[in-house]
């Protein structure tokens, strides 16, 4: 599954695609959902622009977003503290329609 709740916190495994012409998230695909960045992935700009739309999407501080595997790679570990699980499942759900 692409979102797990851990301890009260979300826990996302994403694949980010970078270079896109504009931020989103495009779809489910098997256990990770797939993120478009528009940063291009140099001197860890797509991972700060991936914390950015995160942060915007969920309502949250970007303090609250950490990569917590992955920083190198397009696939990556998310944890999301201070957003309700139930809400980030539906902020998913209303992005992908």
């Amino acid at each position: 599954m692409y979102i797990e709740n851990k301890d009260g916190e979300a826990i996302l495994n994403i694949r980010v695609i970078p270079n896109a012409p504009f931020n989103c998230i495009k779809e489910i695909s098997g256990d990770r959902l797939k993120i478009k960045i528009k940063a291009v992935p140099e001197d860890n700009r797509a991972n700060m622009e991936l914390i950015n739309y995160l942060a915007e999407t969920f309502n949250t501080k970007k303090n609250n977003i950490e990569i917590i595997k992955g920083l190198k790679s397009r696939e990556k570990t998310i944890k999301i503290k201070g957003v309700n699980y139930n809400i980030i499942l539906q902020k998913i759900k209303e992005a992908l329609l």
